[in-house]
């Protein structure tokens, strides 16, 4: 006889876990450093844009036009306003102080050009661009409301001629290299597309880059997915020295300026992922008509031991203890299984198609017979393989979300004892058996069976990164 606690509900760890709940931390990022490697009269430094080049330049007796440039700058895919990106929130300061100093009234015209980098659909990134220059517009109106009527707007799309004169400028590229990328960023004859196929799988590598497409995106990408901010304003004529020489100034509109770009340099740190937690959404949301939801209560840890290696080690426990006795029904199940897990690619972050194997056991007691209370209950054991496909949740390779579809297949035994709740039923089971009770032994069953053994969609985060520093490539 096997004898369910009427109270057990109340003790249970369905009386603990609900659901599982993942928290999204947000993502500090510091400020990128950024710095110019080659050799100039006016070399930029850390932080450096156009607004410390374009400086006003003294006229004896007349007004002039002078132009100052501020720069924000927007993560891959994302339109955004991320003040801790790349010095966003010290641009934006400078750019008050700079309104402030210039006075409203004095202010002409404040064009913004908003740009993407050249990757991924060009529809994609003209939505970018339209999305970008109209969170800084509403930004500028929010703001300062007394220039609404000075505001235009200025959409390039994808940067290419900015991207030629990094390229033109970089003392890291071979002469050779940078020919192949110019005449393919300059060329009528290729579409769009082509020319960023041909980026992405002919350039080869570099010695002082290492694989040369990933160097680009890596160090200038992030730095031509901006909007630019021309402020076009009026200089009232200064008092000079009678031997300071006059340089004439004209009134240049913002399109016109020589953009000098920044090199901005990759992290010297980046944070790797060590131990990413899953739930299989499937199972959180199971149902039986007599039950309603009763969800299978499942957690699973996958632990990285290298970050660009195919090999991942698995833990998935799951812990359903659903009962309702006057019923007769029973979801109570203790299910411990290991997985070792292989990736297709190596150094795809741990996405994409991979095949696994596993071994696992568990105990279990099911009923689901509202009129008779037939259930069973007992321990097993199995092993088998498994396919499935991760996907990252954003373009970003480096996403700590995921989403994952899998199935699994394999041998399952287990050695149970069949029940009912006897009639009438007195709030205890008994074990369905037949012959003499002292011939009884417990777990008198065998089932076993070669079957599909899981499935599911499961989400993950990336719940533990370590800090390691970024290596130059050789």
């Amino acid at each position: 006889m096997c004898t369910h606690d009427m109270n057990r509900k109340k003790d249970t760890i369905s009386n603990l876990f609900r659901t599982v709940i993942l928290v999204l931390c947000t993502i500090l990022t510091g400020t990128l450093r950024a710095q110019s490697s080659y050799p100039a009269d006016n070399p930029l430094i850390a932080g450096d844009t156009l607004v410390d080049r374009v400086k006003p330049k003294p006229a004896p007796d007349s007004i002039y036009i002078a132009t100052d440039y501020i720069e924000i700058h927007f993560k891959l895919d994302k339109s955004d306003l991320d003040i801790s990106y790349m010095g966003n929130g010290i641009a934006l300061m400078r750019l008050e102080r700079v309104i402030d100093s210039i006075g409203v009234d004095k202010i002409k015209e404040i064009e913004i050009v908003s740009q993407s980098s050249p990757e991924g659909p060009y529809e994609r990134n003209v939505t970018l661009t339209e999305q970008r220059s109209k969170v800084m517009v509403n930004y500028m109106y929010r703001m300062f409301p007394d220039l609404k009527e000075k505001i235009t707007v200025n959409k390039i799309t994808e940067a290419w001629d900015n991207l030629s004169q990094y390229v033109e400028k970089d003392p890291n590229l071979e002469d050779d290299t940078k020919k192949t990328i110019l005449d393919i960023i300059h060329s009528d004859e290729l579409s769009l597309a082509t020319k960023k196929s041909k980026l992405k799988n002919t350039l080869g590598e570099n010695p002082k880059t290492g694989d040369v497409y990933k160097y680009l995106t890596a160090t200038y990408y992030p730095v031509i997915r901006n909007s630019g901010m021309y402020i076009l304003h009026i200089v009232e004529p200064t008092q000079l020295k009678p031997d300071t020489p006059f340089i004439e100034e004209t009134s240049p509109s913002p399109s016109d300026i020589d953009y000098e770009p920044q090199q901005i340099l990759p992290e010297e740190s980046r944070k790797r992922p060590i131990l990413a937690v899953k739930t299989n959404l499937l199972y959180d949301a199971f149902f039986t008509k007599d039950m309603g939801w009763a969800p299978i209560y499942n957690i699973e840890l996958e632990y990285y031991p290298t970050e660009k290696g195919r090999w991942t080690w698995l833990l998935e426990y799951e812990f359903p203890w659903h009962s309702i006795p006057s019923k007769h029904q029973y979801l109570q199940m203790l299910n411990l299984q290991f997985e070792g897990r292989r990736y297709f690619k190596e150094d795809s972050h741990h996405s994409g198609h991979y095949l696994s194997a596993y071994i696992g056991a568990n105990y279990f007691d099911f009923c689901f017979d509202k009129e008779y209370g037939h259930g069973y209950q007992g321990e097993g054991g199995g092993l088998g393989l498994g396919y499935g496909y991760v996907l990252p949740l954003g373009k970003n390779p480096e996403t700590r979300w995921k989403l994952e579809f899998f199935i699994k297949a394999g041998i399952y035994y287990a050695l149970y004892d069949p029940y009912d709740a006897g009639n009438p039923f007195a709030g205890k089971y008994y074990y369905d058996w037949h012959l003499e009770p002292e011939r009884f032994r417990k777990r008198n069953k065998l089932y076993e069976r070669y079957h599909l053994t899981g499935g599911g969609i499961t989400i993950s985060y990336d719940l533990i990164r370590k800090k390691v520093k970024n290596t130059k490539s050789k």
